[in-house]
This record gives structure tokens, C-alpha cells and sequence, in this order.
């Protein structure tokens, strides 16, 4: 059992207009550690967010997709200088996004100790971004590249996702491996939780005679959602009755919809565009399996903690997902799921047609999956898990 940590400040570089899985993260990250503490969350207070959540505070930027970043970082440091000098806090902890350099050099002048979490690598997102070959695309990842070495330094712990993230941060920063301690992503098992089927599909007018492989997520490059269109002839051929929902947005989306229709399987496919942070367990709830067909490039280097097939997980569905650390790992200690080998449409399709075929299968593995989420994966352990570290550094 952790033991009691007074304050901590919470430091978050991305805005709230978007319900995005980073998002989703912070803000479960601060309503479970405020069970337990007093916290606040220090965030970009744009145009367009709705100010809802409470224990947060809005720092003031400038409105423009160059000056937002640097805005906010000299608009923080006075915030988090007065907020230092007025309430000390125990822990400061920084989630490791854009270029943060101010957050823990305050830490390092007032010996606040400071927590730094990492979801991933800068290099790796500059090798599937569309944006990477433009001057301002260079000019950030030049900045945050120096980031993530002065940060990753100075910090007094490393919050990793995955365990290959984790020896990447030791092999790339020369950081102890004893500095960095591994903290899987959760999900929300009050949200995300089994519900009627019939019911769902009723309200999302879906029908109740087909079987339904459902994808949810941000539609970048590195989900592999093309793959999931490439297996769909296959699927069909052996399961004439099954259709597929794409829920979410993103840079992929016309795309991907452009390769559905030349590979002929466009009316097999819903693809929903952005819904509420809400309604997504409806949507996993009326799929009977649930997809997470990673590529490799970005991915099988730093594996992957990925809160979609969490999500998945305890609402009790069934998922076949790429050969990837961490989600792998995943599926083989919850029993939840298939592996397969990524981007092999043929395996992806030969494994959805297995669990399509056998509900016996299919609603074994979804009570596996959620007992093993409720146990080990929800945001509430991950808080406590985060309050033991604090209680180690302060």
C-alpha cells in the first residue's frame, strides 16, 4: 500500500479540443490520483476547450499552430513559479510531449523532486508523420529531441509504458535502468464495461443479424487499419454475414476509405468519424470482436500500451491484434485475445473468422479479458502504482 503523498502537479503540453487517447490518459490519471491527494494539472487553456474538468488550470497561450508550444512554456514557468512559491509541491509530474525544458529545470532550483512519463519516442513519430520533411516539423523535433535528453536526465524518475520502451530510454539516453520503472497504460472499468448488445446496437441503428469487427481508435498511420481492409475479402469469403466499424478520425481517414473501395468492401464498412468519449464502449460493445492490427515500423521497437485494446478488454470482447511487445504480452497473460503476425492480411482474417465462428471462444476470452483488467489494468492501480513511486523520490 503507497503511502500518503500530499500534493503533486501534474504537467501536460497537449490541448483539450480533442478526445484523444493522451488525453483520456491525463485526465484518468487526475481524477484517480485526487482520490488519494491533492493535485492539480497544469494544461494549454486554448480556444474552443470546454473547462469542465475541475482541479485543472487553464495556462493562457497564444492561438496559432506555431506559437502555441512556445507560448505555453513561457506562459507555464510563471505559473508553476507561483504556484511553487505559494504551494510547494511534493512531486512534479511531467508527461514527456512537445518540448518541455522549464517544468523540471524549476524543479531542479527549487529540489522539488519530479517524475517524468514517456509514451514514446520522438524519432520514431518523425518516421511515419507526413509532416516530417517541413522546416517547422524540423525545427520541433530538433527541440524536443534536446527535450527528452535534458529531461530524461534531470528527472528523478522515468514512467515508461512498455518494458522495450524502457530499454530503448537506457540504450538511446544512457538513463540507469533502476531510474526507469514500467507502468502500463488502463482503462476506465466503470466506462468500459460489458453491456447488452442488442440494446447497443438498437441505439446505433446497427443490425442485429450481422457479426461486427470493430477498430477504435486515431486514424495515423501506424494503427494498420489498412490491413484490417486488405483481410475484409477474406473475412467475407468465409463470413458473408460479417460488417466493420471504423470508430474514430484522423489523417488516414479519406485514405482509407479510398483503399475500401477499390479493394471492393466499401458498404461492408461504417466508418463513424469522431464520437464521443462516451459512446466508444457502445460501439465495443456491439462489435463480437475487436481489432488492433498495429504495423511494425515505430511500433515493434518500443512495443506498445496501448489503451484501445485495455478498452476492449473490459468490456469483454475478444481481440486479435498484431505480434507486437507489449500487446502481445497482453493478450497472452489475460487470455483475451489472438496474436497475429502484423501486416498479414490473410493471418488477421484467418484469426477474426476463428472467433467469429465460435461464440463459445469468443465469450470465454472477454470474461478473461475484463477479470484481468479489473485486477491489474485499471486507471485506479496505475494511480497507486504512481503514488508509491512519489512516496520513494520525496
Amino acid at each position: 500500500m503507497f503511502k500518503k503523498v500530499n500534493n503533486i502537479f501534474l504537467v501536460y503540453y497537449s490541448s483539450f479540443t480533442t478526445k484523444s487517447g493522451s488525453n483520456i490518459h491525463i485526465l484518468e490519471l487526475l481524477n484517480n490520483l485526487k482520490k488519494y491527494t491533492d493535485v492539480v494539472l497544469f494544461a494549454p487553456g486554448q480556444k474552443g476547450i470546454e473547462r469542465v474538468f475541475s482541479g485543472v488550470k487553464y495556462v493562457p497561450v497564444i492561438n496559432n499552430k506555431y506559437l502555441v508550444q512556445p507560448s505555453y512554456e513561457i506562459m507555464l514557468s510563471v505559473y508553476l513559479l507561483y504556484a511553487c512559491l505559494k504551494n510547494r509541491p511534493e512531486v512534479l509530474y511531467l508527461r514527456q510531449n512537445s518540448f518541455p525544458f522549464l517544468p523540471i529545470a524549476l524543479c531542479r532550483i527549487f529540489k522539488i523532486p519530479s517524475i517524468v512519463e514517456v509514451n514514446g519516442l520522438v524519432m520514431d513519430e518523425l518516421s511515419v508523420s507526413p509532416d516530417s520533411k517541413s522546416f517547422a516539423y524540423r525545427v520541433f523535433s530538433y527541440l524536443a529531441l534536446r527535450s527528452e535528453k535534458f529531461n530524461y536526465t534531470y528527472c528523478d524518475r522515468i514512467v515508461s509504458v512498455t518494458d522495450k520502451l524502457k530499454d530503448e530510454l537506457v540504450r538511446l539516453y544512457s538513463v540507469p535502468a533502476e531510474k526507469v520503472i514500467v507502468i502500463n497504460n488502463g482503462a476506465n472499468t466503470d466506462i468500459f464495461k460489458p453491456m447488452d448488445q442488442k440494446q447497443v446496437r438498437d441505439r446505433l441503428k446497427l443490425d442485429n443479424s450481422k457479426k461486427y469487427v470493430c477498430f477504435v481508435g486515431h486514424l495515423a498511420a501506424w494503427q494498420g487499419v489498412e490491413f484490417l481492409i486488405y483481410a475484409a475479402p477474406y473475412i467475407l469469403e468465409k463470413s458473408p454475414d460479417v460488417r466493420f466499424l471504423v470508430v474514430g478520425d484522423g489523417v488516414m481517414k479519406d485514405k482509407l476509405i479510398e483503399i475500401a473501395s477499390k479493394t471492393g468492401v466499401l458498404e461492408k464498412f461504417t466508418f463513424t468519424g469522431r464520437v464521443p468519449y462516451e459512446s466508444v464502449p457502445e460501439y465495443i460493445n456491439a462489435a463480437d470482436v475487436c481489432v488492433a492490427p498495429f504495423i511494425k515500423d515505430r511500433n515493434s521497437k518500443i512495443g506498445l500500451s496501448a489503451l484501445k485494446t485495455y478498452e476492449y478488454l473490459a468490456c469483454g470482447k475478444p481481440i486479435v491484434a498484431s505480434d507486437i511487445a507489449g500487446v502481445k504480452d497482453l493478450l497472452d497473460l489475460s487470455g483475451g485475445g489472438i496474436s497475429v503476425p502484423p501486416e498479414i492480411p490473410g493471418d488477421l482474417a484467418n484469426a477474426v473468422v476463428e472467433l467469429i465462428s465460435d461464440q463459445n471462444i469468443r465469450n470465454a476470452m472477454g470474461e478473461r479479458g475484463r477479470k484481468y483488467v479489473i485486477e491489474n489494468h485499471s486507471w485506479d492501480e496505475v494511480a497507486r502504482k504512481i503514488l508509491d513511486i512519489c512516496y520513494e523520490i520525496i
